[in-house]
């Protein structure tokens, strides 16, 4: 996996399910709480979560992890 690399969905959800339900059933964070218009994998946010506990300069730990 690059993480240079975006990808791209196509998100369909109805009246019985909101965009933001549809977003984390499948395991992907909404950038806002309305409209979003990208996500972030629940995964990577884990990640970044545990390399936070870790260490003091998690973002740095992130880059060099991935």
């Amino acid at each position: 996996m690059n993480i240079t690399d975006f990808w791209n969905f196509d998100i369909i959800s109805c009246g019985c399910q909101g965009l933001l339900h549809v977003l984390v059933t499948n395991g992907l964070f909404p950038s806002t709480p309305t409209a979003p218009q990208m996500a972030v994998s629940i995964l990577l946010l884990e990640f970044y979560t545990a390399l936070f506990e870790q260490s003091c300069d998690a973002i740095h730990a992130l880059a060099r992890a991935l």
